[in-house]
């Protein structure tokens, strides 16, 4: 990567020079002098990112003929279910998305800390049906490539969530709960806790966006999928607070009382439901999905980032029930925010609701109408709960969160969920009461007798134009100090002024970043504790994320 170094007198504020965006400590400064690190990151040859081990495909098909309106069409394949563990099941996988008329698999790679892939940091997965040696994301990517009409392949992972299991933890010594745990002592303890100090959550054992290392982790996750697979896209599930009682891991909790209560103690207790407190939370899942966003865009631009998103309940009318929304006010997934600052290319809202229950329905349609409205500069595809309906009524969900207002504003389409489960399985069983095959074959018209298929007919999947004609990105990470020693800069103000102007905050490891700036100069400034270090120009190009440490 080629340096550009600049050198300054300091002024106020001392600045190091840091290696790059990665979060870790800066070296110490030098003493009488500023120097800022600037690199333009391309996009990686497509052909480098394949390992030399796959073996080279025979030339593509002409693409078919497109026959409708062009519609993300998505499936969600969870990794709990069969779906790509063995070369059979990635074929099957392929055949019936196509028969379903689907165009974008949604697939899940990582569960609770763990891999369903090879090229990765992380352990593989503890999971006996997994074929040993198999490596089912390059599988799939090298199956969906070649196959007509082409699927688009997201990796889908949980990402704050851990592990799983209370009782059990896991086998690999190396599986970062056994070394970031909830009996990791101090700093080295990345996990969310509540009130009490309790870790499960019922659920999950759930990382906590707040602490700094912990958050620095997940981005690495999705960075290193980005880098070495050609993958359509990446998905973040489970990016969020398991609720309101949750987020105090004691590291978060001491720099929020370092910004709100500096004259307190650093472990004391803000209430769940102190507005500062929440929006705290709110910031550090933002701040998380803006890293996620930039580190895996400076490594493959043309990378789509998604999001499976919170809507539950009933939805919002005006921007007044949208923060009461649990979404907002309950785990801090303000993802209306994320698509207005364009830090995600796609959310999608997990709109699951039992269309036999009249408030649901009514649910169900009030969050799809806000959606059509709400989509910022990005896009929207609904998320429907086919797992819980039956044919019929999955059928009639998707065609309403499909349908244009009187106005024509649409949705960019529908993910469904799930694969494994089309339909509401049968009493006191875990099988859809209807075959999944016959429902894909209703989902796109092969079933003559299913009037007004939502799939029917080829769909390209939705241009970006955002992605098309992209603006300029940027990325950093501010570091302090005096006397030789380095500070990375947290809650410290980044100043930009140029053809946009604009103020970042930094976070727990100094990062700071926007998207979809205006190409062009630009004089960047921090501020810290009211102290402006000394400026830097520097030159956003389009379509690149610029890297500027401090």
């Amino acid at each position: 990567m080629k340096r550009i170094k600049r050198r300054a007198v300091t002024s106020g504020l001392l600045l190091t020079a840091a290696a790059c965006a990665s979060g870790e400590s800066a070296p110490p400064p030098d003493d009488s002098i500023t120097m800022a690190n600037v690199a333009v990151v391309p996009a990686p040859p497509e052909a480098s990112a394949l390992p030399a081990s796959v073996t080279p495909q025979p030339p593509p098909e002409p693409e078919p003929v497109f026959t409708a309106t062009p519609q993300i069409r998505a499936l969600w394949i969870d990794a709990f279910h069969d779906g790509i563990k063995t070369p059979t099941q990635v074929d099957t996988l392929v055949r019936s998305a196509h028969a379903a008329g689907v165009n974008t698999l949604i697939v899940q790679v990582r569960r609770r800390g763990d891999a369903y892939y090879s090229r990765t940091s992380e352990p593989r997965v503890e999971d006996p049906t997994l074929q040993l040696g198999f490596d089912p994301l390059q599988a799939l990517i090298d199956r969906a490539r070649a196959s007509r009409p082409r699927l688009e392949v997201h990796a889908w992972i949980a990402t704050v969530a851990l592990w799983k299991e209370q009782r059990r933890p896991p086998a690999n010594p190396d599986h970062t709960f056994n070394r970031h745990g909830p009996d990791a002592p101090s700093e080295d303890n990345w996990i969310s806790l509540n009130e009490r100090g309790q870790a499960w959550d019922t659920e999950n054992y759930m990382l906590d966006p707040g602490h700094p290392a912990a958050a620095r982790y997940v981005s690495s996750v999705a960075e290193e999928l980005a880098r070495n697979y050609t993958l359509d896209g990446i998905h973040l599930d489970l990016v969020r607070y398991a609720g309101v009682q949750w987020g105090y891991n004691p590291t978060s909790l001491a720099r929020f009382n370092t910004r709100y209560n500096p004259t307190g103690h650093p472990g004391s207790l803000p209430g769940q439901n102190d507005a500062r407190w929440q929006q705290w939370r709110r910031d550090q899942v933002t701040a998380l999905v803006r890293r996620v966003y930039l580190d895996c865009l400076a490594v493959r631009p043309a990378i789509k980032v998604s999001a499976a998103v919170i809507g539950w309940g009933n939805g919002p009318v005006n921007d007044s029930t949208w923060r009461a929304t649990s979404a907002y006010r309950n785990v801090f997934q303000d993802w209306k925010t994320w698509l207005e600052d364009g830090i995600v290319d796609l959310v999608l809202p997990m709109n699951y609701d039992n269309e036999a229950n009249p408030e649901q329905r009514e649910w169900f349609d009030r969050w799809i109408a806000w959606e059509r409205d709400h989509q910022g500069k990005r896009q929207i595809a609904a998320g429907v709960g086919l797992f819980l309906n039956t044919p019929e009524a999955g059928l009639a969900q998707i065609r309403r969160a499909l349908a244009p207002t009187r106005g024509g504003a649409r949705l960019a389409g529908a993910a469904l969920y799930s694969y494994a489960v089309t339909n509401a399985p049968a009493p006191r069983s875990e099988t859809p009461a209807t075959p999944n095959e016959q429902f894909f074959s209703a989902l796109s018209g092969a079933d003559p007798a299913v009037a007004d298929p939502p799939f029917a007919g080829v769909a390209p999947v939705p241009a970006m134009p955002w992605k098309d004609q992209p603006g300029a990105f940027l990325r950093g990470v501010a570091t302090g100090g005096s006397g030789g020693s380095a500070v990375l800069l947290d809650g410290a103000t980044v100043r930009l002024d140029g053809p946009t102007r604009t103020s970042l905050l930094t976070d727990g490891n100094g990062y700071f970043g926007a998207a979809d700036l205006v190409p062009g100069e630009y004089t960047v400034t921090v501020v810290q504790s009211g102290v402006a270090g000394a400026s830097v120009r520097v030159s956003l190009p389009p379509g690149h994320v610029t890297t500027l440490d401090f």
